[in-house]
Parts: structure tokens; sequence; C-alpha cells
């Protein structure tokens, strides 16, 4: 015997959802449900707008244990990236839902608060003593403060500052992995992640143990939109940067 699952989006009919957002709810509801050969559209239902799906009767178990896990907060990181996004679509249409199972709406498995949910905070910006790890890619400015850039990996660090006397000494580690001793000022986003504002270093750094040239390199030809990419000899490049004139850029 088959089985259902609808989602219930408390917003729209229908015959006024449009296609695109009807398309995301589908396919994030088929992510939530997995086991894709097996789990089907079935229709629209009226009732605001009711996704069905049905669900082949070799998979029912697999597919209820899944919701159960997703319910728990235990499911796939697939799944539970799309019971978030399905929230986050109900909120943006200023709405609710849930999933419930069979022809029941009374027997809800899983809530999405969408509109209701309380809405993320932000902390800070707040000021704390620290250190900032990465590879010197940038040193310059025309006054009394200087500015830097740190790479490491994909993340650039930008909006640190310093003094010309730190910055000369600094400079002659160009293209070598440094860290930084200073004060950052940080805030915690919406999302929960911590965003570095700004950054003033201090007297002193240290250097880290250094990777070969050849090993820069490749970091730095890893950066997306490097001009490192394109050069003949980047490696003579990156001597020529190093040894040359004050090493402000």
């Amino acid at each position: 015997m088959t089985k259902t699952y609808t989602l219930y989006i408390d917003a729209y009919t229908p015959g006024t959802i449009p296609m695109a957002r009807l398309a995301r709810y589908m396919q994030n509801l088929a992510e939530m449900l997995g086991h894709e050969t097996d789990v089907h559209f079935d229709t629209l239902r009226e009732g605001s707008t009711q996704l069905v799906s049905r669900i082949d009767h070799e998979a029912v178990p697999k597919v209820a244990k899944q919701l159960a896990l997703v319910r728990q907060g235990e499911g796939a990181p697939a799944a539970m990236k799309a019971k978030m996004e399905i929230d986050d679509l109900l909120a943006g249409d200023n709405a609710t839902g849930f999933i419930y199972e069979g022809n029941d709406e009374a027997v809800k498995v899983i809530l999405f608060p969408g509109v209701t949910k309380p809405k993320p905070t932000t902390y800070g910006p707040f000021n704390q003593e620290g250190s900032l790890d990465g590879v010197l890619i940038s040193v310059g400015g025309a006054d009394e403060t200087v500015h830097i850039q740190l790479q490491n990996g994909n993340l650039k660090y930008t909006g640190i500052q310093t003094n010309r006397e730190t910055a000369r000494r600094l400079a002659k580690h160009m293209y070598e992995p440094v860290r930084l001793f200073g004060t950052g000022r940080w805030l915690r986003d919406e999302q929960g992640n911590w965003v570095l504002k700004s950054f003033k270093v201090r007297q002193d750094f240290k250097v880290l143990k250094s990777d070969s040239l050849k090993d820069v390199i490749d970091q730095m030809r890893g950066v997306e939109g490097s001009e490192w990419k394109s050069m003949d000899d980047p490696i003579g490049a990156l001597r020529a940067l190093r040894d040359n004139g004050d090493g402000l850029h």
C-alpha cells in the first residue's frame, strides 16, 4: 500500500502560487523525503496550497524513518538543509506550514514556524584582543595608517590597520604566512557567522613556518580572479615582489 505526505503551505492557492515558487517548495520537499525513485508528485489540493506526494510501498518505512530523524534534528545534512529552506520560503511568503501524513491534517509530522519563528539577532560589534593568521598579500597606504590584507584559504581579511614602522617590518615577509596580534572588532550576523569589521595590529607579529615558494604560488593561484594563474614565471615574479623596494604596495 502506498502512503502520502502533504506539505501544507498556508499561503496562495493552487491557482495563484507562482510556478517558480511552487518548484522550490517541491524541490525541497523531495530532498526532505529522499528516496527519489520511490517518491512521486501526486496532486495539488485546495485549502491554501497543499502539495501531495505519494510514496511507493517499498519505501514507506524508509521515508517515515527519514522524516522522524529530520523532526528530531538528526537527519542527513541535505534533508536538514531542505527543511530550513522550506521554513525560509514560508517566512518569505508570510506564512506557516506543516507536513501531514495520509488524509488527516491533524497527523502533523513536521511543523514549520515560517513567519512566526523568532527573528535572529546580531551581536556586537565589540572589541576583542586576539590574532589573525594568513598569507600577507597586501601592505599599502599613503598616510600614517597602513592597510594590510591577509589571505587564509578562500577567506580574505581586510580592514587591518597598523603604523608605518610595523608595516615596514611586515613588508619584508610579503607572501609569507604570518600571525598578527592586536585588537579586532567583531560582529555576529543573523546567520550566526562571526564577521571581522576591523583589526588594529599592535607592534608585534610572528612569521609562521613558511611553505615552499611553489606551495605559496599554488595557494595564490587557487584564489578566484587571481592574476597568478596566467603568469609564465610566477615564482620569479614572487621573488621580485619580495626582494624589490620597501615592500609597500
